[in-house]
């Protein structure tokens, strides 16, 4: 069953308030009705379960049956940085990498990014982003959604970057390290930050840059993947070293 997120001042005397988009989806698509039961979860990595006494039209208000406390926030959270794709691949990829547990995903304009959002549709594009990661989160049961940063170029992403943070870049055909051999497993700690390109691929000035920046250069080994695969398959890997997946 999904988890719909909702924020903990929602929540007073045992009883919980829904209203606004999540009220609308509840109430007209799920169709929810008095008596049912829903899970919701907030910002402090806690599960209600919710039974609903109250229905009109704006709101519904549910009393609280059970309280889970989920586990801690992961030692080795995971920034995804991935170069803005074109159509639904973007959104593909943002749902796949929530559902694999990443803690923010920072789109990146680079140079051959073919899918700019407009000047005056970033915003509405970027919330509809938000949108997709917040519904793969309740979908897949997470216990928190990653935040979708503002769309960074390059140069404004190395000053977002945490200076502690480990950085590795996907360089295709690179030759370099593999991502599967990296010295990282279930004992690490601190930020790791994943930085994906577009279609057709960095630039040699990119390239550089990047590895200016101590963004160690990582490949897939020999395999040839799509750009919305390939971090995907990167994830995965992560995931699986830090003990998160298998």
């Amino acid at each position: 069953m999904p988890v719909f997120f909702i924020q903990s001042n929602r929540i007073a005397d045992h009883t919980v308030t829904i209203d606004g988009p999540l009220f609308a989806h509840l109430s007209k698509s799920l169709r929810i009705r008095e008596g049912e039961e829903i899970w919701v979860g907030d910002e402090c990595r806690i599960r209600y379960r919710v039974r609903i006494d109250h229905l009109d039209s704006k709101s519904l208000q549910g009393s609280i049956i059970e309280t889970i406390e989920g586990p801690p926030s992961p030692s080795a959270p995971i920034v995804l940085v991935q170069a803005v794709l074109k159509g639904d691949r973007m959104n593909w990829v943002i749902q796949k990498a929530t559902e694999l547990g990443v803690t923010e995903i920072i789109p990146l304009l680079t140079s051959r990014v073919i899918a700019r959002p407009p000047a005056g549709r970033v915003r509405t594009v970027r919330e509809r982003w938000q949108r997709i990661a917040v519904d793969a989160a309740q979908q897949s049961e997470q216990w928190a959604f990653p935040n979708l940063a503002h769309p960074l170029t390059l140069s404004e992403l190395f000053k977002h970057v945490p200076a502690a943070a480990f950085r590795c870049a996907l360089l295709e055909r690179s030759g370099e390290q593999s991502l599967g051999s990296l010295s990282i497993d279930h004992t690490f700690h601190g930020t790791i930050v994943l930085a994906v390109g577009p279609e057709g691929g960095w630039t040699q000035e990119e390239m550089q840059a990047l590895l200016d920046q101590r963004f160690q250069p990582i490949s897939l080994g020999k395999s040839i993947f799509r750009s919305e695969t390939s971090p995907l398959v990167a994830l995965s890997i992560l995931q699986h070293k830090l003990g998160n997946l298998g």
